[in-house]
This record gives C-alpha cells, sequence and structure tokens, in this order.
C-alpha cells in the first residue's frame, strides 16, 4: 500500500492520530467529518497540522532537549485496519 497525500485517497472510514511524546494526545476521526471539516482534497499534512495546532511543540524548532511535535496516521504504518471486525 502506497502513503496517501489526500484524504480522498486515505484507505479507512476511521482516521486515527497520536503523538509518540504526548501519550494522551490521540484522536479517532471519521474519514467523512475531516474531509467535510478539511475538503476531500486536503493533504494529509495539512489535516494533520491542523489537529495538533494546540500542542506546545509546534513552537519548538525540534532539538535533542525539545523535539517538533510528531502525531502521525497510526494506521498507516499498521498492520490492521481500524475499521476491520473483530472476528
Amino acid at each position: 500500500m502506497s502513503i496517501p497525500e489526500r484524504l480522498s485517497q486515505y484507505p479507512y472510514v476511521v482516521v486515527r492520530f497520536e503523538c509518540i511524546f504526548c501519550p494522551w494526545r490521540r484522536g479517532v476521526y471519521r474519514l467523512a467529518r475531516l474531509a467535510e471539516r478539511f475538503g476531500a482534497e486536503a493533504s494529509l499534512d495539512h489535516v494533520r497540522l491542523q489537529i495538533s495546532k494546540d500542542c506546545p511543540r509546534h513552537r519548538n524548532r525540534g532539538t535533542q532537549m525539545a523535539p517538533r511535535c510528531h502525531v502521525w496516521f497510526i494506521d498507516l504504518v499498521s498492520s490492521k485496519p481500524p475499521d476491520f471486525p473483530d472476528c
């Protein structure tokens, strides 16, 4: 699977975010809601930045002592899709 660049290319109905530095910073969104909010052709990077814009790490330039915000799409690297039924 190639990594999508836009919301319209996102392969799942559920979009999950998580930060590798902040365990409390995570979220689950419906793809349709995100497309309605940002537009179907919005880049995933734009969506990621808008979802995490209140993160205090955004102001950091990214150093060893003060890393940048690392909110990412969990399911783009996971082996099990988020909307796959548990059977």
